[in-house]
């Protein structure tokens, strides 16, 4: 089997993410483009803790690490900057700065990668071991509970083929722990996007997350505090991912799908904690956070129910 479509196929099986243009080895090496691209994330992130700060907002900031820190060895050749990778560089400019807090999630994945694994071989995301222990990371970095039953969820092994694993021909598949626990929290919102996404009414469901929100609600949560989370697809919350997990501690979980933040959003809500949390890899682009998610998540809906010229005359033809 052999490399393409930007998968890198390692040893035993393991698969990575690089690029179709070597994107990501250019980033991820100490390079020109890539300080120029911390430094803007270092501002970024140091205006956001102002702003935070001044509402009374307790914040974190979560970059979740690439495979290939976590798993270098697996990788089988050379590839810059494994010893030193981005997230790592922008938590010492952070630091440097004492412009906001970064969680680490790297010394605890790294660690309990010797149990077992906390990636999938064929993907780019976390097992129900790597989320288990960003959940943890995330509990003790916001002084929050953990919830116990969500480590004693029910375990069952099946098999998938996951999006790095269908990049090769011949597609692979991947036996994976598929993970589920007890549920004390509800969904009590959601916004167009997840609605259309959810009613099977869209023309191409697929790839329709960015501009996802939903807020989750629990009665029972030993921690009483608000929580609004942007993020990418390792919070999404139908599966055992972070605001599953997160709305079993905290009372009311507002989970967004974006990289920029929504002030307007952010002000009308009044979290007492705000946590931002992206893919190491979706670190090369900066965002403005000029969004308004709602407006944003309606407009990608219409689009997504509306017919195209192509799909009419398909539909004609049919």
């Amino acid at each position: 089997m052999a490399s393409g479509n930007g998968v890198a196929v390692g040893q035993d099986g393991w698969l990575y993410w690089v690029g179709r243009a070597r994107e990501v080895e250019v980033f991820y090496g100490d390079s020109r483009l890539s300080r120029r691209i911390l430094g803007r994330w270092a501002r970024l992130i140091a205006r956001r803790s102002r702003r935070l700060d001044a509402m009374g907002i307790r914040h974190v900031h979560a970059v979740v690490p690439d495979k290939l820190a976590v798993y270098p060895d697996a990788l089988g050749r050379s590839f810059p900057g494994l010893d030193d990778p981005p997230a790592m560089r922008l938590a010492r400019l952070l630091e440097r700065d004492r412009a906001a807090r970064m969680v680490d999630l790297l010394t605890p994945l790294v660690a309990a990668r010797v149990d077992e694994p906390v990636y999938l071989r064929t993907d780019t995301h976390w097992t129900y071991q790597g989320y288990l222990t960003a959940y943890r990371a995330l509990c003790e970095a916001l002084d929050a509970p953990e919830a116990a039953h969500v480590f004693s969820g029910t375990r069952a092994r099946e098999r998938f083929t996951f999006d790095l694993g269908e990049k090769l021909r011949p597609p692979i598949d991947e036996e994976y722990v598929a993970y589920d626990f007890q549920r004390r929290a509800e969904r009590i919102d959601a916004n167009a996007l997840v609605e259309v996404r959810e009613s099977g009414r869209a023309i191409r469901p697929r790839g329709l997350f960015v501009g996802s929100r939903v807020v989750m609600r629990n009665e029972a949560a030993p921690d009483p505090r608000r929580v609004v989370l942007f993020g990418d697809s390792y919070i999404y919350s139908p599966g055992a991912r972070l605001t599953a997990m997160l709305a079993e501690t905290f009372a009311e979980v507002h989970a967004i799908w974006s990289a920029n933040l929504d002030w307007r959003y952010i002000e009308a809500v009044r979290p007492d904690v705000l946590i931002f949390e992206i893919a190491e890899r979706f670190l090369r682009q900066v965002p403005n956070d000029r969004i308004r998610i709602d407006a944003f998540a309606e407009k990608r809906a219409r689009r997504a129910v509306r017919p195209t010229l192509r799909d009419w005359i398909r539909q004609r033809l049919a």
